[in-house]
């Protein structure tokens, strides 16, 4: 029997103990620089009030810090059935107010427990309404500012099953509208109680993977209802109260600017119902909409669509005819209904006519005893319609499928000489934005002065920055003057007008190195002054370098990236390791192109690494999978980018060329695999949640080239997968196991494991047991950060780092007998 020292014994313990810590499906935690920006405070979001006296100031709930919470679906609503309450929502931990004008702040310190949701502000600006959310159920709560009060208004659990905002005020803030859950419980279906993973699933070189069931389950129609089933009530301010009509399938209520009324829409759900690849959400199954007194009563039926009765399958061409023709005749198809904001109780929608693009606005008023009228004939689709006085609305029409266009009409004479402001791409349709006020009634429409201006906030792009503005628009001249528009070096965007002329209004400013704060700008003075005070979210990376580069693509064409550099980055020590990041629409955190914007971290993304002491690149400009050109074209795009933009790093003295990695998430992981398999450009690579086999999303280019039934070839070679074979670096493969877009199930990162694995490919896959495509789970996101860093570590640093080691597993240890000092065997 061969001896064996008792430090080689312990060393070897050590490397065992490490590879089964690394290989292991239990969370881990990356290193505490890291760590730390998981847990960072997000800055609070303010809700000003109508008045804009009074600021709520929101401390928004992280998304890792929020609950794990098992879901079922139906179409595409995903909804924990426990709560009777949507999964997703922007929630918040915190609440508090602050004085605009003397800058006085109201603490909220008796907060139940639980996660505020959708607060809204009456109308008068005295109160703020909003759902406190905890385990069993969602209640509604109000804030009086005026008393300095905090009050629960009503002992039912709301239903935010069959709209996501289940309540509403009354204009006049006297009193709340709520949809209330029914056949509310608190007790969690047996269907949802579904076994779950406790903790990562991991699989690297080869091995075979665990699966588990999903945990969200698709509900039929039969038993979505149990959980659409809603009454209305009305909760008023002062008294007790009271139910508004009877229970039913409600998706949408809302009161008439003199409150006096309700617009309602009812799904049919016991109708005949399309299977649910067709039927994806709510509101598209039969609805029935309706004009209700305060106490439920139907004062109008505004629209019952004609259900056709499923057929038998076995009956002859005759008896089909014959059922056909004993069917009562469609109603003139309606749609878009609202009320009226300038007046009373006045319902407007649009009617289809006899021909394809014959349309119609008509409206009915209150009492509803006659017959509706035609307001206006419309030449194209209608998109929206937004009110403003008795002389002035807009109206939004659809040209074609690419453009809209907005014209100014009168109410009082809507079909003379409709004033075009603005003709503008689908796509930039937030960009603009017309300001509202309240009326007189409580009603929000488009603020108007004087009959005549109107103000619109919006953001231009000028040489590839995004400049945010105010402008007032004259109606009768057809004109627009430019009041405002941010300046370096600051990047800021207009908030609330404080005056009808335009000379005071609160702007969010931040800077590259000024985090955002909310300022009051008074023009007649040329002053501008701070109001909220927030602090720098991540102080240990203050300071940190940010700077655009352009680089040659290869074909002529320019493109750009944002290179970051570590705090403590020193040229002259030599070049240092680079993760290039694929930028993507899906994981952007950025919604602003500017060089003055505050370095949006996010551990999502791949800043956290530059605590690692490397570099990060975010490049943009590639074309993504499903967009325009075809396989070859977008591979050969990439390719060059790719080159492109490591040329420049190693042109600037930064990279070392060597040690040059790639990331990106959901299309932009897609990019990546087939970037590694196509170049010998970079070391190693991390993709999440990508599709890399286009044939299991048959649909994906379904607009463009067709589906895969029609172009099966387009979708292979589109596929990563396919050349997998060519793969010459590493990569990591992250993946959230409850992912549900379509196209990039988990399994995708599955199968492409398996094929790596069994070319001889170096590869690791983790899934993420509680995440869906954008991770959430806190538990999910450190575990995730640290398979990147260890991952970065091992084809980065000269040296594999030895941690050190608390415990050793109890197989392991043994008695250290103590020997002359000798040097450590290598």
């Amino acid at each position: 029997m061969v001896n064996k020292s008792p430090a080689l014994l312990f060393f070897l313990a050590c490397c065992m103990w490490l590879q089964a810590a690394l290989a292991s499906d239990g969370y881990q935690v990356p290193r505490e620089e890291i760590a730390q920006l998981v847990g960072v405070a997000p800055m609070p979001e303010v809700l000003l009030n109508e008045q804009h006296v009074w600021m709520a100031l929101l401390t928004k709930q992280e998304k890792t810090e929020q609950a794990s919470e098992l879901g079922v679906r139906y179409g595409d609503l995903h909804f924990n059935p426990t709560t009777f309450m949507r999964l997703g929502l922007t929630t918040y931990s915190g609440l508090s107010f602050k004085h605009v004008a003397t800058g006085a702040e109201v603490a909220v310190n008796d907060l139940p427990p639980g996660k505020v949701f959708a607060p809204r502000w009456s109308a008068d600006g005295r109160y703020l309404a909003f759902i406190l959310l905890n385990e069993q159920d969602g209640r509604l709560w109000v804030y009086d500012i005026k008393q300095r009060e905090l009050r629960a208004v009503s002992r039912f659990p709301l239903n935010g099953v069959t709209s996501e905002i289940p309540y509403h005020w009354l204009p006049d803030s006297s009193a709340l509208v709520i949809n209330s859950a029914v056949n509310h419980t608190g007790e969690q279906p047996q269907a949802a109680q579904q076994s779950r993973l406790i903790g990562p699933v991991i699989a690297q070189s080869h091995g075979a993977l665990s699966l588990v069931n999903q945990t969200a389950e698709s509900l039929s129609t039969q038993a979505f209802a149990h959980y659409a089933q809603g009454q209305l009530i009305k909760v008023p301010m002062q008294g007790r109260p009271t139910a508004i009509g009877g229970p039913a399938y409600f998706h949408h209520f809302s009161p008439s600017p003199d409150a006096t009324n309700l617009l309602v829409a009812m799904a049919m759900l016991e109708a005949p119902q399309q299977s649910q690849t067709t039927q994806r959400t709510l509101a598209e199954h039969p609805s029935v909409w309706q004009v209700w007194g305060m106490t439920g009563f139907a004062l109008y039926e505004l629209y019952r669509p004609v259900v056709q009765p499923a057929l038998p399958a076995l009956q002859t061409e005759e008896q089909n005819v014959l059922a056909a023709i004993s069917q009562p005749s469609a109603a003139p198809m309606r749609s878009h209904f609202q009320w009226r904001a300038d007046k009373g109780a006045t319902v407007v929608w649009v009617q289809a006519g006899d021909s394809e693009r014959d349309y119609g606005l008509y409206h009915i008023a209150s009492p509803f005893k006659r017959e509706p009228r035609l307001f206006m004939a419309l030449q194209e689709p209608f998109v929206a319609m937004q009110w403003g006085d008795s002389n002035i609305a807009l109206l939004t029409t659809a040209e074609n499928e690419r453009f809209w266009r907005t014209s100014v009409i009168n109410p009082l004479a809507p079909q003379r000489n409709p004033l075009e402001v603005t003709r503008y791409k689908v796509s930039d349709a937030n960009s603009e934005q017309w300001l509202t006020t309240r009326n007189d009634l409580g009603a929000q429409v488009v603020k108007v002065v004087g009959s005549r201006y109107l103000f619109i906030r919006g953001t231009e792009r000028a040489q590839g920055e995004d400049l945010p503005f105010l402008d007032r628009f004259d109606a009768r001249t057809n004109t627009r003057t430019r009041i405002w528009q941010s300046q370096a070096p600051y990047f800021e965007q207009f908030v609330a007008l404080l005056d009808n002329e335009g000379m005071r209004f609160i702007t969010l400013r931040q800077s590259k190195q000024e985090q955002p704060n909310y300022f009051v700008h008074d023009r007649t003075f040329s002053s501008v002054e701070q109001i909220t005070h927030f602090r720098h979210p991540y102080p240990a990376l203050r300071g940190l370098s940010r700077e655009v580069l352009s680089f040659d693509s290869g074909d002529g064409t320019q493109r750009s990236g944002t290179l970051y550099l570590p705090v403590n980055y020193d040229p002259s020590l030599g070049r240092i390791p680079v993760l290039m990041w694929v930028k993507s629409p899906e994981h952007s955190t950025q919604a602003f192109q500017s060089p003055h914007y505050f370095v949006p971290l996010d551990h999502l993304g791949p800043l956290p690494h530059l605590a690692q002491g490397y570099a990060v690149f975010e490049v943009d400009g590639f074309t993504l999978p499903g967009e325009q050109g075809t396989p070859a074209e977008l591979r050969k795009q990439w390719q060059s980018i790719a080159k492109g933009a490591v040329g420049v790093l190693a042109q600037q003295g930064i990279a070392d060329v060597s040690k040059v990695a790639i990331g990106g998430h959901g299309a932009g992981a897609t990019v990546v695999v087939d970037l590694l398999a196509n170049t010998d450009l970079f070391v190693t690579g991390i993709a999440r949640s990508g599709s890399y086999n286009f044939t299991l999303a048959p649909f994906m280019f379904e607009q463009r080239i067709g589906t895969l039934w029609q172009d099966p070839q387009a979708y292979l070679t589109s596929s990563p997968l396919a050349y997998a074979a060519n793969v010459a670096g590493s990569v990591l493969l992250i993946h959230g196991y409850q992912d549900r877009q379509p196209g990039s199930f988990a399994v995708q990162s599955e199968r492409l494991f398996s094929a790596l694995n069994d070319l001889g490919k170096r590869a690791r896959l983790v899934l993420l047991p509680e995440s869906d495509h954008q991770y959430s789970n806190q538990q999910d996101v450190l575990h995730m950060l640290w398979e990147q860093q260890i991952w970065l570590q091992r084809h980065f640093d000269p040296l594999p780092l030895v941690e050190e080691i608390n415990q050793v597993p109890e197989a392991l240890r043994f008695e250290l007998v103590p020997e002359p000092a000798t040097p450590w065997p290598m």
